[in-house]
């Protein structure tokens, strides 16, 4: 939710300053089939530079000065087992969940709007009859709304003579709209601004788009400089088989009157050509404001193959109706399952060969996940949680490493230990305190050495920004591998 929120104040600055350009130095010029490819390309750019990523300097990120303190609390075998289930979390409302539903619901209305009105244009191409006249397919109707292209079909409402001069006017202004495919530019932006309904700009580049579209028929009906002709047809309307003066409408504020203006403007527009060049610089600005930024260089985990293959059970804690922890709109579920995936994915890098309890959304038990894990005979079993830290107790809540004694005591520590000093060679691990007293069963019941591992506080936003970027989860994943290879030694 959070990169769709990025997205869209970034489509909406993109497009509105090109919108801004368009209106100081494009708007109301003749400069029609420019200003007309000017708009699509604003629709598009909307769309594609907030998704454009470079990285034009790296900042190193500082190891720490000094070694991190590393708290490691052996876990006792005595006392009640600690089984994981269902729980009460304190939740919240989550608005961006709630405002991304509503606005693709928003969305999905206007498609559906959107797509009714093509198909009552269809059904009127299969209701009525057409004929060709002069190249174009013309579609003899009782439309009120008709005359109107769509596509490659003219439709013409029977009560106005095609033979009238207004008639031969409004023919040929139809068929420029039809000869220049106008009608996919405006289906085509209409479907964006459907979609993308939120941003202001792209109403605004619609509407921009339709009167540059009249701009452009104008001229083509046009016969040498005729402009009185046309000017008095376009200050008639026709509505419901009648003709009515611009007194049955709101001139001042119609887009007819600046089709009028448009037909008495100069031909030749001053600095035309610096107009449309300076787009260029205009554009380049954009693109590197929102699309170039600063790349913190996180240290990352040199891949080190182990000597001899290493067999690792990953088990993501929770699943299926078990979510675990929640808060704003995350669930633990997702979150171990998200780090495991990715550990299985790089692992082939580390010559780690890796087992997953879960590879979906779904529940294990606890006694299944022991199960799973002693049939495979690993060398290593790390099962993935992340802590829910109440507010009465600060001391808990980043990145900490829990171990239990059932034998494997001292192996379990060495595992805990390198893991723990790999993630500290990444950041963000800080000094951890680790709750006793309690006997965790698939760590207890396991045969290989085995840790659990609370990967950051999911109330807290900048360790969840861990795992929800891609590059910082990597070096996560990066060192918990190592430091299982290196367990090894």
């Amino acid at each position: 939710m959070d990169s769709a929120f990025v997205f869209l104040i970034k489509s909406i600055v993109c497009t509105g300053i090109l919108y801004g350009w368009y209106s100081l130095a494009l708007k109301n010029r003749r400069l029609h089939t420019y200003n007309r490819f000017f708009l699509l390309f604003a629709f598009v750019a909307g769309l594609l530079v907030p998704l454009l990523h470079f990285n034009w300097y790296t900042m190193p990120k500082a190891l720490p000065t000094a070694p991190a303190a590393f708290l490691l609390h052996t876990v006792s075998d005595t006392g009640p087992a600690l089984v994981a289930g269902p729980q009460t979390h304190e939740t919240a409302i989550n608005w961006y969940l709630l405002t991304g539903w509503f606005s693709a619901a928003v969305s999905m209305v206007l498609v559906a709007l959107l797509c009714a009105g093509v198909f009552r244009v269809l059904k009127y191409s299969r209701q009525y009859s057409r004929r060709k006249v002069n190249g174009i397919y013309v579609v003899d109707t009782s439309l009120a709304e008709a005359p109107f292209s769509f596509m490659h079909l003219l439709f013409w409402n029977s009560d106005t003579p095609l033979e009238s001069e207004s008639g031969e006017l409004i023919f040929r202004h139809e068929r420029a709209h039809i000869q220049q495919g106008h009608t996919y530019d405006k289906l085509a932006c209409q479907l964006i601004t459907a979609i993308f309904w939120l941003n202001p700009f792209f109403w605004l580049l619609k509407k921009e788009l339709n009167i540059v579209h009249e701009f452009i028929a104008d001229e083509a009906a046009i016969t040498g400089n005729d402009t009185h002709s046309f000017a008095t047809m376009l200050l008639q309307k026709h509505n419901k088989g009648s003709y009515l003066t611009a007194t049955g409408h709101n001139f001042f504020s119609s887009p007819i009157k600046r089709r009028i203006i448009m037909l008495q403007a100069n031909v030749i527009t001053k600095h035309s050509l610096l107009r449309r060049m300076l787009v260029l610089p205009l554009m380049a600005g954009t693109v590197f404001i929102f699309s170039f930024g600063r790349h913190v260089e996180h240290h990352s985990i040199a891949p080190i193959k182990a000597a001899n293959k290493i067999v690792l059970v990953v088990d993501a804690g929770h699943g299926g109706i078990d979510a675990g922890a929640e808060y704003g709109g995350l669930s633990e579920k997702d979150i171990n399952l998200r780090i495991a995936s990715r550990i299985h994915e790089l692992s082939p890098e580390y010559n780690v060969e890796v087992h997953l309890t879960r590879s979906s959304d779904k529940q294990v038990l606890l006694a299944d996940r022991v199960q799973i894990a002693n049939k495979i005979h690993p060398d290593c079993f790390i099962s993935l949680h992340v802590n829910d830290r109440k507010n009465d107790d600060p001391a808990k809540g980043n990145f900490d490493i829990i171990t239990v004694d059932n034998g494997l005591a001292e192996q379990n520590k060495k595992l805990a230990k390198s893991i723990f000093e790999n993630m500290v060679q990444v950041g963000g691990v800080q000094k951890s305190t680790i709750s006793s007293g309690h006997k965790l069963y698939v760590l207890s019941h396991n045969s290989a050495p085995s840790v659990l591992l609370e990967l950051g506080d999911i109330k807290d936003a900048a360790q969840m920004a861990t795992i929800k970027d891609d590059t910082k989860l990597d070096a996560l994943c990066s060192a918990i591998l190592k430091g299982v290879v290196e367990s090894r030694k």
